[in-house]
């Protein structure tokens, strides 16, 4: 993956039963804090229309190197540690955007 291409992150995550409500407020009190982080671009928390458990966040960032920076940062673990809670499993990709 070429490293100074623009880069989507998705986060599926499975919540446990029922925290929906509890992450999506968790996501509210960090997304003011990863909206000023450096190369971030735009982000969109979305829950299925089928199962209230099953979420994703997508992100852009300019670079992967802008969201590895920030993700490794020990600010942002101390912040995310909430909705960490909330999440049964979860897995991220990355993916360099190669057409608009």
């Amino acid at each position: 993956m070429n490293s100074s291409s623009k880069t989507r992150v998705i986060l599926q995550m499975r919540l446990h039963e029922g925290m929906g409500e509890t992450y999506a407020a968790a996501y509210d009190l960090v997304q003011g804090k990863i909206a000023r982080a450096e190369g971030f671009i735009s982000s969109q928390l979305c829950k299925s229309v089928k199962d209230p458990d099953s979420w994703i966040v997508i992100s852009e960032w300019q670079t992967l190197q802008h969201y590895l920076v920030f993700v490794d940062s020990e600010d942002f673990k101390a912040q995310r540690a909430p909705m960490r809670e909330c999440v049964l499993r979860g897995e991220s990709s990355q993916y360099a955007v190669v057409s608009e």
